[in-house]
Protein backbone atom coordinates (compact mmCIF):
# COMPACT_ATOMS: atom_id res chain seq x y z
CA UNK A 1 0.00 0.00 0.00
CA UNK A 2 1.49 3.19 -1.23
CA UNK A 3 2.90 5.29 1.93
CA UNK A 4 0.84 8.47 0.37
CA UNK A 5 -2.10 6.55 2.21
CA UNK A 6 -0.74 6.63 5.38
CA UNK A 7 1.69 9.12 6.23
CA UNK A 8 -0.49 11.52 8.01
CA UNK A 9 -0.97 9.44 10.44
CA UNK A 10 2.42 7.82 10.54
CA UNK A 11 3.79 11.56 11.51
CA UNK A 12 1.15 11.62 14.13
CA UNK A 13 2.42 8.43 15.78
CA UNK A 14 5.75 9.72 15.29
CA UNK A 15 4.95 12.60 17.10
CA UNK A 16 2.86 11.38 19.64
CA UNK A 17 5.47 8.91 20.50
CA UNK A 18 8.20 11.42 21.34
CA UNK A 19 6.25 13.30 22.89
CA UNK A 20 5.25 10.43 25.63
CA UNK A 21 8.52 9.26 25.82
CA UNK A 22 10.17 12.59 26.50
CA UNK A 23 7.51 14.12 28.92
CA UNK A 24 8.07 10.42 30.59
CA UNK A 25 3.96 10.51 30.53
CA UNK A 26 3.82 6.72 29.33
CA UNK A 27 6.16 4.30 31.25
CA UNK A 28 5.91 0.92 33.35
CA UNK A 29 6.79 2.69 36.31
CA UNK A 30 4.49 5.68 36.37
CA UNK A 31 1.75 3.58 35.11
CA UNK A 32 2.40 1.48 38.13
CA UNK A 33 2.60 3.94 40.52
CA UNK A 34 -0.49 5.80 39.47
CA UNK A 35 -2.12 2.10 39.92
CA UNK A 36 -1.58 2.29 43.79
CA UNK A 37 -1.93 6.40 44.11
CA UNK A 38 1.65 7.46 43.68
CA UNK A 39 0.93 9.85 41.68
CA UNK A 40 4.28 11.73 41.87
CA UNK A 41 6.76 10.64 43.85
CA UNK A 42 10.57 10.11 42.66
CA UNK A 43 8.63 10.77 38.97
CA UNK A 44 11.47 11.70 36.50
CA UNK A 45 11.30 14.83 35.02
CA UNK A 46 10.56 15.35 31.34
CA UNK A 47 11.83 17.29 28.36
CA UNK A 48 10.12 20.00 25.95
CA UNK A 49 10.51 19.75 22.30
CA UNK A 50 10.81 23.22 21.79
CA UNK A 51 14.00 24.18 21.01
CA UNK A 52 15.27 20.43 19.82
CA UNK A 53 16.45 19.28 17.37
CA UNK A 54 14.53 16.60 14.97
CA UNK A 55 16.42 14.57 12.31
CA UNK A 56 14.30 12.71 10.04
CA UNK A 57 16.06 9.90 8.12
CA UNK A 58 14.31 9.62 5.22
CA UNK A 59 12.40 12.37 4.03
CA UNK A 60 11.82 11.04 -0.14
CA UNK A 61 9.16 12.08 -2.85
CA UNK A 62 6.68 10.32 -0.96
CA UNK A 63 3.20 9.91 -2.86
CA UNK A 64 4.52 11.86 -6.20
CA UNK A 65 4.20 9.07 -8.68
CA UNK A 66 -0.17 8.89 -7.13
CA UNK A 67 -0.47 12.54 -6.17
CA UNK A 68 -0.87 16.57 -7.57
CA UNK A 69 2.63 17.93 -6.96
CA UNK A 70 0.60 20.03 -3.99
CA UNK A 71 -0.71 16.75 -2.25
CA UNK A 72 2.84 15.13 -2.83
CA UNK A 73 4.60 18.00 -1.35
CA UNK A 74 2.22 18.05 1.69
CA UNK A 75 2.77 14.55 2.47
CA UNK A 76 6.67 14.99 2.45
CA UNK A 77 6.53 17.77 5.02
CA UNK A 78 3.95 15.72 7.44
CA UNK A 79 6.07 14.72 9.87
CA UNK A 80 8.02 18.29 9.42
CA UNK A 81 5.72 20.91 9.58
CA UNK A 82 4.09 18.66 13.06
CA UNK A 83 7.34 19.31 14.32
CA UNK A 84 7.73 22.51 14.11
CA UNK A 85 4.79 23.03 15.35
CA UNK A 86 5.99 22.15 18.60
CA UNK A 87 9.04 24.54 18.41
CA UNK A 88 11.46 22.17 16.93
CA UNK A 89 14.27 22.86 14.14
CA UNK A 90 14.25 20.06 11.31
CA UNK A 91 17.09 18.36 9.47
CA UNK A 92 16.84 15.44 7.04
CA UNK A 93 18.98 13.35 5.30
CA UNK A 94 17.86 11.70 1.97
CA UNK A 95 18.80 9.61 -0.81
CA UNK A 96 18.69 12.87 -3.45
CA UNK A 97 18.06 16.11 -1.59
CA UNK A 98 14.68 17.88 -2.25
CA UNK A 99 14.34 20.87 -3.69
CA UNK A 100 14.50 24.69 -2.21
CA UNK A 101 10.55 24.65 -2.32
CA UNK A 102 9.98 21.60 -0.63
CA UNK A 103 12.91 22.36 2.03
CA UNK A 104 10.88 25.53 3.06
CA UNK A 105 7.19 23.85 2.78
CA UNK A 106 9.13 20.93 5.55
CA UNK A 107 10.01 23.62 7.90
CA UNK A 108 12.54 24.97 6.25
CA UNK A 109 14.32 22.03 6.62
CA UNK A 110 17.89 21.60 6.66
CA UNK A 111 19.57 18.85 4.52
CA UNK A 112 22.53 17.37 6.15
CA UNK A 113 25.63 14.52 5.78
CA UNK A 114 24.59 10.85 6.81
CA UNK A 115 26.84 11.27 9.74
CA UNK A 116 25.87 14.38 11.04
CA UNK A 117 22.44 13.98 11.68
CA UNK A 118 23.94 11.14 13.61
CA UNK A 119 25.93 13.11 15.93
CA UNK A 120 23.59 16.55 16.12
CA UNK A 121 20.08 14.97 16.36
CA UNK A 122 18.26 15.46 19.43
CA UNK A 123 15.87 13.19 18.09
CA UNK A 124 15.96 10.44 15.16
CA UNK A 125 13.21 9.51 13.40
CA UNK A 126 13.81 6.63 10.90
CA UNK A 127 10.91 7.13 7.64
CA UNK A 128 13.08 4.84 5.30
CA UNK A 129 12.23 1.89 3.27
CA UNK A 130 13.61 -1.35 3.66
CA UNK A 131 15.63 -2.56 1.42
CA UNK A 132 19.17 -4.29 1.00
CA UNK A 133 21.06 -0.61 1.15
CA UNK A 134 18.68 0.39 4.28
CA UNK A 135 18.97 -2.86 6.66
CA UNK A 136 20.63 -2.00 10.29
CA UNK A 137 21.32 1.10 8.72
CA UNK A 138 21.21 2.03 12.45
CA UNK A 139 23.40 -0.26 14.00
CA UNK A 140 26.24 -0.57 16.96
CA UNK A 141 28.76 2.14 15.46
CA UNK A 142 25.66 4.63 14.71
CA UNK A 143 24.53 4.82 17.89
CA UNK A 144 28.22 5.56 19.09
CA UNK A 145 28.01 8.48 17.28
CA UNK A 146 24.97 9.84 18.03
CA UNK A 147 24.12 12.47 21.12
CA UNK A 148 24.32 10.81 24.26
CA UNK A 149 20.68 10.58 25.35
CA UNK A 150 19.25 10.64 21.87
CA UNK A 151 15.58 9.74 21.48
CA UNK A 152 14.78 7.25 18.65
CA UNK A 153 11.47 6.89 17.18
CA UNK A 154 10.86 3.72 14.16
CA UNK A 155 7.61 3.92 12.41
CA UNK A 156 8.93 2.76 9.34
CA UNK A 157 10.04 -0.87 9.12
CA UNK A 158 11.81 -2.95 12.06
CA UNK A 159 14.71 -4.38 10.42
CA UNK A 160 16.39 -0.69 9.45
CA UNK A 161 17.55 -0.23 12.46
CA UNK A 162 19.60 -3.38 14.93
CA UNK A 163 17.58 -4.46 17.47
CA UNK A 164 20.37 -5.73 19.57
CA UNK A 165 22.36 -2.45 19.42
CA UNK A 166 19.30 -0.45 20.41
CA UNK A 167 18.94 -2.60 23.15
CA UNK A 168 22.77 -2.02 24.14
CA UNK A 169 22.15 1.53 23.62
CA UNK A 170 18.89 2.17 26.06
CA UNK A 171 21.18 0.03 28.99
CA UNK A 172 24.42 2.19 28.28
CA UNK A 173 22.10 5.60 28.29
CA UNK A 174 23.45 6.59 24.68
CA UNK A 175 19.62 6.40 23.92
CA UNK A 176 17.29 7.83 26.48
CA UNK A 177 14.14 6.33 25.00
CA UNK A 178 12.72 4.70 22.13
CA UNK A 179 8.94 4.88 20.29
CA UNK A 180 8.69 1.86 18.23
CA UNK A 181 5.63 1.19 15.65
CA UNK A 182 7.78 -1.61 14.01
CA UNK A 183 9.85 -5.30 15.12
CA UNK A 184 12.59 -7.09 13.35
CA UNK A 185 10.76 -10.60 13.85
CA UNK A 186 7.16 -9.45 14.17
CA UNK A 187 5.61 -10.12 16.50
CA UNK A 188 8.19 -11.05 18.67
CA UNK A 189 10.35 -7.45 19.53
CA UNK A 190 13.72 -8.39 21.64
CA UNK A 191 13.19 -8.98 25.18
CA UNK A 192 15.67 -6.30 26.10
CA UNK A 193 13.09 -4.25 24.36
CA UNK A 194 9.67 -5.52 26.11
CA UNK A 195 11.77 -5.26 29.69
CA UNK A 196 13.25 -1.73 29.29
CA UNK A 197 10.44 0.98 30.64
CA UNK A 198 12.16 3.81 28.53
CA UNK A 199 10.90 2.24 25.57
CA UNK A 200 7.17 2.54 24.43
CA UNK A 201 5.74 -0.40 21.93
CA UNK A 202 2.70 -0.52 19.66
CA UNK A 203 2.15 -3.99 18.13
CA UNK A 204 2.96 -2.38 14.10
CA UNK A 205 -0.75 -0.59 14.03
CA UNK A 206 0.37 3.35 13.75
CA UNK A 207 -1.84 3.17 10.85
CA UNK A 208 -4.97 1.72 12.53
CA UNK A 209 -7.53 4.40 12.41
CA UNK A 210 -11.03 4.54 10.27
CA UNK A 211 -9.10 7.41 8.48
CA UNK A 212 -5.95 5.92 7.13
CA UNK A 213 -8.22 2.70 6.29
CA UNK A 214 -10.42 4.56 4.24
CA UNK A 215 -7.65 5.84 2.14
CA UNK A 216 -6.44 2.59 1.45
CA UNK A 217 -9.02 1.08 0.35
CA UNK A 218 -9.90 3.72 -2.13
CA UNK A 219 -6.16 3.76 -3.18
CA UNK A 220 -7.04 -0.05 -4.03
CA UNK A 221 -10.28 0.75 -5.91
CA UNK A 222 -8.30 3.59 -7.74
CA UNK A 223 -5.55 1.66 -8.82
CA UNK A 224 -8.10 -1.20 -10.07
CA UNK A 225 -9.59 1.35 -11.97
CA UNK A 226 -6.43 2.96 -13.57
CA UNK A 227 -4.62 -0.60 -14.48
CA UNK A 228 -8.55 -1.68 -16.24
CA UNK A 229 -9.10 1.66 -18.16
CA UNK A 230 -5.59 3.37 -18.19
CA UNK A 231 -3.43 0.25 -18.49
CA UNK A 232 -0.93 1.23 -15.81
CA UNK A 233 -0.84 1.92 -12.22
CA UNK A 234 -0.94 4.72 -9.89
CA UNK A 235 1.70 3.71 -7.49
CA UNK A 236 3.90 0.71 -7.88
CA UNK A 237 6.11 -0.36 -6.23
CA UNK A 238 8.72 -0.31 -8.52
Amino acid sequence: MSVYSSSSVHCETSIVWYHGITQRYVTKRFHGRRLVGNWKENVVRGEEPEGKTLGILGMGAVGKVYAPDAHATLTRKNLATKAVALGMKIQYHNRVRLSPKDERAAGNAEYVPFETLLATSDVLSLNLPLNLSTQHIISFSEFEKMKDGVVIVNTARGAVMDERALVEALKSGKVRSAGLDVFEDEPRPHPGLLENENVLILPHMGTHTRETHKRMEVMVIENLRAAITEGRLLNPVN
